[in-house]
């Protein structure tokens, strides 16, 4: 088998009903423009719907190309999974993607030119040069730019746009990185910034062209607060040395 170049992480929730068409289209196009080999990781989160049996298709269905499908009973969290797919990854560049794929996947040719002089790649949707197709409700926007704000001030960061899903690794700065993590739930992406900086990783955050998909699992209030017990978390986690050992 020749070496994997890339590994593109698609953590998955209950996505059989809005999978299609934008999936095939996506899987599509990575084969007509990604030259390097590389894998696609799909990782079920514990669907309760037919999502596990859809992928199985998938697989099937593109007997060309390198696909995984990983699959646990419990519903885990966002964060759980793409940690699983990152560590299961084989390519020398890790790109993860939501399952909606939002981001348009003409950024993933960029992403992986960017990643021969970045270990990280944070993708923005708030950017002012991001180009947006269809905007999200004004609550959503209000909420995650708050949530933005917050983060930076709390873990001393600066990025426009904490939890866009589409994020690029180097595999050795990835693998390091999640190997640490230890958020399952939504406020993972901060926590994987955070990291990013103390371990000195080299990071760049880039505007992408996205176009809002509904659907999402998010619940703006509810997971809002839950994240800012996160970020509280975060903190004593790194207090305490926590993040000085692997899981």
């Amino acid at each position: 088998m020749k070496n994997i170049s890339l590994s593109i992480v698609i953590p998955c929730y209950n996505e059989e009903a809005r999978a299609e068409p934008a999936l095939s289209k996506s899987i599509d196009y990575l084969k007509s423009n990604i030259k390097e080999p590389f894998e696609i990781i799909f990782v079920d989160d514990g669907s309760v719907d037919g999502t596990r049996e859809f992928l199985g298709t998938v697989k099937e269905r593109y007997k060309d190309i390198l696909i995984e499908v990983l699959s646990y009973p419990r519903n885990r969290g966002k964060g759980h999974a793409v940690k699983t797919g990152v560590l299961n990854a084989r390519g020398e560049k890790i790109i993860v993607t939501d399952a909606d794929f939002s981001v348009d996947l003409d950024e993933t040719v960029k992403f992986v030119k960017f990643l021969d002089g970045y270990d990280v790649i944070v993708g923005s949707k708030k950017h002012l040069l991001t180009t947006t197709l269809n905007h999200q409700k004004g609550p959503r926007r209000i909420l995650g730019k708050g949530f933005t704000l917050l983060t930076n001030l709390m873990l001393g960061l600066n990025f426009t746009d904490i939890t866009c899903g589409f994020k690029g690794f180097r595999a050795k700065a990835g693998k390091d990185i999640f190997e640490r993590q230890r958020l399952d739930r939504w406020a993972y992406d901060a926590e994987t910034l955070f990291l990013a900086k103390r371990l000195r990783y080299k990071a760049l955050e880039v505007p992408v062209k996205w176009y809002h998909v509904e659907g999402s699992k998010v619940s703006p209030l509810a997971d809002t607060f839950k994240s800012l017990k996160d970020l509280m978390l975060i903190l004593l986690n790194y207090c305490h040395g926590k993040y000085n050992r692997k899981t």
